[in-house]
């Protein structure tokens, strides 16, 4: 009997999607990509209610939490990194 390795692709793909979740840079992306397009079709006439405000509901505190990771990881990283 022998062991097939036909597994190790889709495990190379997950370890690399957890990576993207996890970064706040990737984060920050998909929130501003959720935002400013929102905000264009938003402003072109404001008083009536769209999807987009959906899109802002999610993007904004998804961008708030990927730039507090951010600036947390400066602040309490190693300092000795930006000698």
């Amino acid at each position: 009997m022998t062991v097939s390795n036909n597994h190790i692709p889709m495990l190379k793909f997950i370890a690399l999607c957890q990576k993207l979740m996890t970064n706040p840079y990737v984060g920050v992306l998909l929130s501003l990509l959720l935002i400013l397009p929102s905000l264009y079709i938003i402003l072109e006439d404001i008083t009536i209610v769209r999807k987009e405000y959906v899109f802002l509901v999610i993007g904004i505190p998804l961008y708030i939490c990927s730039l507090n990771r951010i600036f947390d990881d400066i602040l309490n990283g190693d300092k000795n990194k930006f000698k």
